[in-house]
């Protein structure tokens, strides 16, 4: 169907509470802008090129014999796609957006006349069983989706469209469903991408099929997360607590916005704070095991696939309410998750990113999902960056006619507001010190208020603007500065970067994990000679020494943070940032030996279970 051929307008729907600024422009630096530049260098502009297969399977779905498919292979090209189109809102890189546009017009080159966009036989139909070929081409769609709202191209909507009513054509008014495809945690959460169509589109047709795959939902063995959720059972008690519901889940907030229905807002709310207190492990990443199991403590992996699935619904959260505590949840994973799942080099990602452990590529850990053809591919390897990538989405946002700063590291950002572009420019060596300055450019002269977050973990900040007065900001909350912006004004913050403790229980009773601002610490056996398995017990009270990792005699890859931590009894163990341990291979441990602090119940109010035995008073 030719695009002309589609007439319906965008729905506006209810706005979110904070959104993410469509014409905007954020360029990182500092250790984030590295690592996510060794990102698009090694891997992103690399992938498709190594693994040929990503697209030719496509090609080949009809010829015998087969290929030897892992039943999610679908999705590979698809999260690449979304890696990359995200990458591009960060870094604005001309090869990388060259090849993607290549990419993306050779997949919809494979694109079948019904509008199939799937690597399966074509007898098997849209209910192959064992297949989760609607989640592969929900992740197809998604890419398409997402690479035309950076870039306008309306060949890529019209593909999205073209395989979106083949599923309407296939699954409404025919008797059959979507659950009749089986793996349901996974191909029914297809029904996010009708959700952003229809919002994108203003197609009926695409928010009937979402209503029927919510219908779908509430037919065992099924989620049924709307209904679990209302009846106050928290996300690991819902019958498919497996990371892929996450994505489902995330059409829960959609549809609110959609209908203006306040069940879907309160489900929504509560499937994330369930998920904030029973499996959002001190790393900030989710699951164990792959799915939610109501255990912060549970040893078992955590898959990357997982943490970037719970900053999804994050972000979501973020944007349906406002809340800084959502945003604290999203810089906890990437300072320490996200960039502890990528090795320095930026060649490679982890499948499983433990918390005391080693770190291994997830070519390794997952290497039966390698082919003839695509031997890094995995679920993994193409959909971690999304972990990067998603900063331009909640870095700097809108609240109104306002600006909200969730993101604190050197970046300069190019925001589009009603009146006229501001730019915003920080300084700073965040988070190694507290000390910010944001400079604000508006083209001309405008009154707007400016929202800085102050995270959970900081007890007090200092924020004074331009030659007012300061002000002092507990955490987890904004501070909001409401004037006339002249070109040049200035903000100077000073963010309590005093170390704070999580004390464990259960699997971990009797250790710490040890904070500093937002990095967690690690002891990482090729930095300190010890076993982690037999570590001193440190001293939570005492405050730790920052070393240079330079003038230690660190060799490469240095970490971002070295402190040492003095133990009880004398002496101090050697920690450095958890994204950095565990680089070269060897063995490390984030829960600690600790004594001297009692667990602190998980609260609303202090959702990181954060002790502060030296904070400023």
């Amino acid at each position: 169907m030719p695009m002309d051929a589609y007439s319906h307008a965008p729905t506006r729907g209810l706005p979110a509470v904070l959104d993410v600024p469509r014409a905007a422009a954020l360029e990182l630096r500092g250790f984030v802008g590295e690592r996510m530049r060794a990102n698009v260098e090694h891997w992103l502009l690399q992938a498709p090129q190594a693994n040929p297969a990503m697209l030719q399977m496509f090609r080949d779905r009809d010829r015998v014999p087969h290929r030897d498919l892992v039943p999610w292979a679908g999705e590979f090209a698809g999260k690449y796609l979304i890696s990359a189109a995200q990458a591009l809102r960060l870094t604005r890189d001309p090869r990388l957006r060259q090849q993607v546009r290549a990419f993306v017009g050779d997949l919809i080159a494979t694109q079948d006349a019904d509008g199939y966009l799937g690597p399966f036989p074509k007898a098997e139909g849209m209910l192959g069983k064992g297949r989760w070929d609607l989640w592969g081409q929900y992740h197809v769609m998604l890419g398409l989706l997402r690479w035309h709202q950076e870039t306008g191209d309306r060949e890529a909507l019209a593909a999205c469209r073209r395989c979106a009513d083949l599923f309407c054509r296939t699954f409404l008014d025919t008797g059959r469903r979507v659950l009749h495809a089986g793996s349901e945690e996974m191909n029914e959460s297809s029904i996010h991408i009708f959700t952003l169509l229809h919002r994108e589109t203003g197609e009926p047709r695409y928010l009937r099929m979402a209503r029927e795959i919510e219908r779908d939902w509430e037919t065992p063995p099924s989620g049924d997360h709307v209904r679990a959720a209302l009846a106050g059972r928290p996300f690991w008690q819902h019958p498919k607590p497996r990371w892929e519901s996450l994505h489902g889940i995330q059409a829960i907030a959609e549809l609110h916005w959609i209908t203006g229905d306040e069940r879907y807002r309160r489900a929504f709310d509560a499937i994330w704070w369930s998920i904030v207190e029973g499996d959002r492990h001190c790393t900030g990443g989710f699951s164990s095991g792959e799915q939610a199991t109501g255990n912060p403590y549970d040893p078992r992996p955590i898959e990357t696939c997982c943490t970037i699935a719970w900053m999804a619904i994050t972000l979501d959260q973020l944007r349906l309410t406002g809340d800084p505590r959502a945003a604290d949840e999203l810089e906890l994973s990437l300072w320490n998750a996200v960039l502890g799942a990528q090795h320095p080099s930026g060649r490679w990602w982890t499948y499983n990113t433990p918390m005391d452990g080693e770190r291994k590529a997830s070519a390794h850990d997952i290497v039966f999902q390698a082919r003839a053809g695509s031997p890094e591919l995995n679920c993994c390897s193409v959909n971690a960056p999304r972990g990067l990538g998603i900063l331009g989405e909640w870095a700097v946002m809108q609240r109104r006619d306002g600006l909200v700063v969730n993101f604190y590291g050197p970046f300069s950002a190019d925001v589009r507001l009603a009146r006229g572009r501001v730019r915003l420019e920080m300084r700073t060596a965040y988070p190694l010190d507290g000390k910010v300055e944001l400079i604000v450019r508006p083209d001309a002269p405008a009154r707007f208020p400016l929202l800085l977050r102050i995270p959970g973990w900081c007890r007090l900040a200092s924020v004074r603007a331009a030659e007012g007065r300061g002000e002092t900001v507990r955490g987890s909350a904004y501070a909001e500065i409401d004037r006339k912006w002249e070109p040049g004004d200035r903000v100077e913050m000073d963010l309590d970067l005093g170390p704070w403790t999580w004390v464990g229980e259960r699997e971990c009773a009797g250790k710490a994990a040890l904070y500093r601002g937002p990095l967690l610490l690690a002891c990482d056996a090729r930095i300190a000679p010890v076993d982690p398995r037999h570590l001193p017990v440190v001293d939570p009270a005492r405050p730790p020494r920052l070393v240079d990792p330079r003038r230690a005699g660190i060799p490469a890859p240095l970490p971002l943070l070295c402190a040492d931590w003095p133990t009880v009894g004398g002496g101090a163990l050697r920690l450095v940032d958890f994204a950095s341990a565990g680089a070269a291979g060897n063995p490390y441990a984030s829960w600690l030996p600790a004594q001297g602090f009692a667990p602190v119940p998980f609260s609303r109010e202090n959702p990181l279970r954060a002790v502060w035995p030296l904070a400023r008073t």
